[in-house]
Parts: C-alpha cells; sequence; structure tokens
C-alpha cells in the first residue's frame, strides 16, 4: 500500500503540469490609459490567435473577482507585434475600464 501512494502523487504532479496554459509576458510602453490600466489591475490577459498576417485578439483584465474584457478585434500581425495591447484594446474602452478599476 505505501508504494502504491508514492506512485500515485508522481502521477498526479505529472497530469497537473500537464494542462498548464502557456504564459507569455508581454511588455508594453502605449502610455496612459494602457500602462495604468496595467499598474492597476489584478492581472491583465492578451487573448490572441495568429493566421497568416493577421492577428484576432482580446484584451481581458481582472480585478478582484471582476472581469472587463474589450471586443474581439482583427488586426495585422505587424500591428500586434509592435504594440499588442493598444492593438487589441481601443483607448476609450481602456479608459472605461480603467475608470471602474
Amino acid at each position: 500500500m505505501k508504494y502504491a501512494i508514492m506512485l500515485a502523487v508522481p502521477f498526479i504532479a505529472f497530469t497537473s503540469a500537464a494542462q498548464q496554459v502557456q504564459v507569455e509576458r508581454i511588455f508594453t510602453n502605449a502610455g496612459y490609459p494602457y500602462k495604468n490600466l496595467i499598474m492597476k489591475a489584478e492581472r491583465v490577459e492578451l487573448v490572441y490567435t495568429e493566421k497568416q498576417d493577421k492577428t484576432t485578439c482580446r484584451v481581458k483584465v481582472y480585478n478582484d473577482d471582476t472581469l472587463h474584457q474589450g471586443e474581439q478585434v482583427e488586426i495585422s500581425s505587424k500591428a500586434f507585434s509592435n504594440n499588442p495591447v493598444k492593438s487589441c484594446l481601443a483607448r476609450k474602452n481602456a479608459k472605461q475600464i480603467l475608470s471602474l478599476l
């Protein structure tokens, strides 16, 4: 019985590690309101998919137990690589979310 428990622990640890999502850190120098939004929020996620020369993305902002998110937009891959947060979240929406934090 002791050996069964010892084998179960590494298996559980392996399966939980396999389900983790890859996280990539993106830094922005876009200025107001984007920098303030990132600094004030608990967590900011940039969800995107790339297909050829187009990128579809959305920004999700978490604060406490509340989720605020921008609309899904399709932009060029070049615009996304230059300013990902600014390209995926309209300035008006970023200011509105910032006011709610």
